[in-house]
């Protein structure tokens, strides 16, 4: 299949704890880190792996890792924030779970063939408990995902990309305006710049 990537897997955890490409600073409304947040966590949820494209109409959430309850100091540190989907951050709440800035949420859970999210130690229980990331009808929705996926790859290549790519609104960080970046070199390796430079993956 010309411009597929097999390998490209829907819903694998990261196999290593998520190192920062970013690192701005100075915002009073954490909501305004989202572009950057996006762009970090490669416009997927950190918790349940839903992509951006697979739901353009759902609202996504700035999350603390730390809740805003247990430190409001930390409430508009990047550092301290991730990209979520609605439904995740809400399960949430205020729980602590796992930063993946620490750990790899690949070596706590696997996603079975069949839709269900496998622990793989009390971190992955932890977090299968908080998020009820095994609840029916989310099993249920990742089961058929997979399944839609499956045959995209096989009969319709192009719509797999699609799917599986990059949304086509990229946000421009180099246009945004912060008080300090504590990594800019960020910037240049954003996903709108390498799709400037042509280094754009078609899958992901």
């Amino acid at each position: 299949m010309e411009g597929v990537t097999p390998a490209a897997e829907p819903f694998a955890y990261p196999t290593e704890p998520h190192c920062r490409r970013h690192g701005p600073g100075g915002y009073t409304n954490y909501q305004r880190y989202r572009p950057w947040l996006e762009d970090e966590f490669v416009f997927r949820c950190i918790y349940c792996l839903k992509r951006m494209v697979w739901a353009p109409t759902d609202v996504w959430s700035v999350d603390h890792i730390i809740p805003q309850d247990e430190a409001e100091e930390l409430a508009c540190i990047y550092d301290n924030l991730v990209l979520a989907c609605q439904c995740c951050n809400r399960m949430k709440s205020n729980q602590r779970v796992p930063d993946p800035g620490l750990v790899a949420y690949g070596q706590c859970l696997r996603v079975g063939s069949e839709g269900a999210i496998i622990p793989l130690n009390k971190l992955g229980n932890r977090l299968v408990r908080a998020l009820r990331l095994n609840e029916p009808r989310y099993q249920r929705w990742r089961s058929q995902r997979m399944r839609e996926l499956r045959a995209l790859a096989l009969c319709d290549p192009e719509g797999y990309e699609q799917v599986m790519g990059f949304p086509t609104n990229l946000p421009d960080l180099s246009e945004l305006r912060v008080k300090s970046n504590s990594r800019p070199g960020g910037i240049k390796d954003s996903w709108l710049a390498k799709r400037r430079r042509g280094e754009l993956p078609k899958v992901y």
